[in-house]
């Protein structure tokens, strides 16, 4: 007899839309330059592997090949970085401080705040990439 609970996740499964790929955490150059002082006690090692893989955009796998580490250690090392990336608050130009919002909202909303982002560089916004957006 199969048990109730392995259907009812097969049904889900097949009445849902496909899962969608994970989006990488990505860092860029400048946040990474305002995150440095945060990271100061950080070993010269952790935060190379960090910026290998949050604003270069190598491989876990790649990265610990060349160091030398587990992709464990790599990811575990990564997400300490990104964890404080989360938790600390940028500033913009003018020094107005600013948040790292990551939310789902409708198409028209969305052009209204890419517009209002590409204001700051530390988005790396420009108008002919909110075109094709």
């Amino acid at each position: 007899m199969t048990p109730v609970y392995s259907e009812y996740i097969l049904s889900v499964t097949k009445t849902t839309e496909a899962p969608q790929m994970a989006q990488k955490n990505r860092i860029s150059e400048t946040e990474w330059k305002q995150l440095l002082p945060q990271m100061a006690s950080f070993a010269h090692i952790t935060t190379d592997i960090g910026y290998s893989v949050l604003v270069k955009g190598e491989k876990s796998s790649d990265v610990a090949t060349r160091v030398g580490r587990s992709k464990q250690n790599i990811s575990s090392t990564v997400k300490r970085i990104w964890d404080l990336y989360q938790n600390t608050t940028l500033k913009a130009e003018n020094g107005e401080p600013l948040k790292l919002v990551q939310v789902w909202i409708p198409a028209s909303l969305a052009e209204t705040v890419l517009k209002e982002a590409a204001k700051y560089s530390i988005n790396n916004i420009t108008t002919s990439e909110m075109e094709k957006k």
